[in-house]
């Protein structure tokens, strides 16, 4: 069998200092699954896809637009880890 590699940031690294966002993010019902996974891999872009299509606070709104700046900075098809 062949090994396979990838890079990939941490949820928590990606999220850090944006606790009301990542707290809308949980309860926002998103298409992914994570819990009992070692390892939960989504690009950026379908965190952005998703954020972009739910109903979001003020308070929320504010802290998606320093993730958005943090996303594009790391590039949109980087995986990130949810289990992290």
């Amino acid at each position: 069998m062949k090994k396979h590699t990838c890079s990939f940031v941490s949820v928590s690294e990606m999220f850090e200092g944006l606790s009301f966002l990542w707290d809308h993010f949980c309860e926002s019902s998103p298409p992914f699954s994570w819990g009992d996974n070692n390892l939960t891999l989504i690009t950026v872009s379908s965190i952005l896809y998703h954020f972009d299509n739910t109903v979001m606070e003020e308070k929320a709104e504010k802290q998606y637009k320093t993730f958005r700046r943090r996303a594009i900075k790391i590039g949109m098809e980087t995986y990130v880890d949810l289990e992290n």
